[in-house]
């Protein structure tokens, strides 16, 4: 006898039906472990054990910064499995969890191994947890995008995403707090081994509280090949373009994020807990601040309008850090977080174009080989930016030394000027790029730049009509007598 049409082929225990509102309360929840896993095992603690515990060179600091993108090369037989077996749940969670626990591996090793071994063995295990993360991501966004309404899709993740930005601003501060406080080598070991131990903790829990929330949806089918999976996506102009976009900006910023770590230790020369701030805390509340009206843009005017707004305002993010030097470090981050509150527009954007593609209502297959496709484009492109940081990097070497408008620049300048050059070369992809449901771009623009000014004129003017009143009252004798 076979399985009802509108039930997914799945273990019986998934068969229950979804009942939305626990489902979005759940998905939320369970992310405010996630993303305390997630920050923990992202910030100041991986520099610090890779640079000042394992001894890493640039050249394979680059590589590291890269790896968690690198390992989305996996995503292509995952896709191709949950097609033909489905299994949805079964594969995200057992993957969620392996990726999860391999932080405690990754904290045990200066204790268990010779250190000759250790920054080896931390590529190596960063690799693995990377390999598997990108096992669950066709699975679980697959997943998100048949639990989750389309209609309310950008405000529900932009919810979603503030509060786990609120979690890892608040983690995230206390573990710099603590490294910060860690006065010798063992004691800094000790402590970030603990904070990775933690985060494997929290990250497990956060798999588990998915537990109760079915799968729903999704119907696999044992004779489909890789050419059906695949000639879909592959068809689809705008995919293609959004392929190209996907690829130049993981290019631009792959290599990126360690290095950003390196410039204020080495050349700001701030402390930890002031990089933290620079780096994670800042970028989160204004991330906090802007996301909810970034998924009102998408839900309203759609993904590509969202997408181009925000690459624009994206271009100088990375050269702004050249203007953060240690007389003056706040003066050009200023410039950092026009960058980082756009982002989240792109972040936002991005998603759920691939949550709309991924979607297998109705019995569609395809919608993982969209995820999969994107995935290894991205690990491609991650691997390529790798070796471009690394190798400009170890090039250039830690003594190299120039200027820039009057101003000296190092090598990490010279990195963050390449990967403000490359985010020019995403912006075509996106002219290109189709979609039908989203209306004008400049219409959205106009609206961006409307409420933009709106606040600022309200922010402006606003104590200047207090002042005019209070003013106007104190020339009127009438106000006086009624006031008296």
């Amino acid at each position: 006898m076979s399985a009802p049409e509108d039930q997914p082929n799945n273990a019986p225990a998934d068969s229950a039906p979804l009942k939305v509102r626990e489902a979005m309360w759940r998905l939320r929840v369970a992310w405010m472990f996630g993303a305390a896993c997630m920050h923990i095992t992202t910030g100041v603690a991986l520099n610090l054990y890779a640079t000042q515990v394992m001894r890493m060179d640039l050249f394979w600091l680059g590589v590291l910064g890269a790896l968690p993108l690198m390992g989305a090369v996996t995503a292509l037989p995952t896709s191709y499995f949950l097609a033909r077996f489905g299994h949805r749940k079964r594969i995200f969670l057992i993957a969620g969890i392996a990726y999860r626990s391999m932080w405690v591996p990754i904290a045990l090793i200066p204790w268990v191994l010779p250190q000759a071994w250790w920054w080896r063995a931390l590529l190596v295990l960063h690799a693995l947890a990377s390999l598997a993360t990108h096992v669950m991501s066709p699975a679980v966004l697959s997943w998100f995008a048949d639990v989750i309404p389309a209609r309310v899709r950008g405000r529900f993740f932009s919810v979603w995403s503030q509060g786990g930005a609120i979690v890892g601003l608040l983690v995230g501060q206390f573990v710099a707090w603590l490294l910060d406080h860690a006065m010798s080598q063992e004691a800094l070991t000790r402590t970030i081994s603990v904070a990775f131990a933690a985060a494997a903790v929290l990250g497990v829990i956060d798999f588990l509280w998915l537990l109760p929330i079915p799968d729903v949806g999704h119907k696999a089918n044992p004779r489909i090949t890789l050419r059906e999976l695949f000639r879909e996506p592959l068809a689809d102009r705008s995919f293609r373009c959004y392929l190209g976009f996907s690829a130049t900006r993981i290019l631009s910023i792959g290599f990126l994020g360690q290095y950003i770590w390196l410039y204020l230790f080495e050349v700001v020369r701030v402390t930890r807990s002031t990089a933290n701030v620079m780096v994670v805390v800042m970028p989160m509340l204004v991330a906090i601040l802007v996301v909810r009206a970034w998924g009102r843009l998408v839900d309203r005017w759609g993904c590509k309008p969202t997408l181009l707004v925000g690459t624009v305002l994206v271009l100088h993010g990375a050269a702004a850090w050249v203007f953060v030097t240690p007389e003056h470090p706040w003066g050009g981050y200023a410039g950092v977080l026009v960058s980082v509150a756009a982002w989240s527009g792109v972040e936002v954007a991005s998603f759920n174009l691939m949550l709309r593609m991924s979607a297998s209502h109705g019995g569609r297959r395809q919608g993982s080989a969209y995820l999969a496709l994107n995935s290894v484009t991205i690990a491609a492109a991650a691997a390529l930016s790798g070796v471009l940081g690394g190798t400009v990097a170890n090039w250039l070497g830690r003594d190299w030394s120039g200027s820039l408008l009057g101003l000296p620049l190092t090598y990490h300048g010279v990195l963050f000027l390449i990967s403000s050059g490359l985010r020019f070369l995403a912006l075509p992809w996106l002219i290109l790029l189709q979609e039908p449901e989203a209306r004008p771009t400049w219409a959205a623009v106009q609206y961006v730049f409307a409420g933009a000014f709106a606040r600022l004129r309200l922010l402006v003017l606003s104590p200047l009509a207090v002042f005019r009143r209070d003013g106007a009252r104190e020339a009127d004798p009438a106000h006086e007598a009624r006031d008296e």
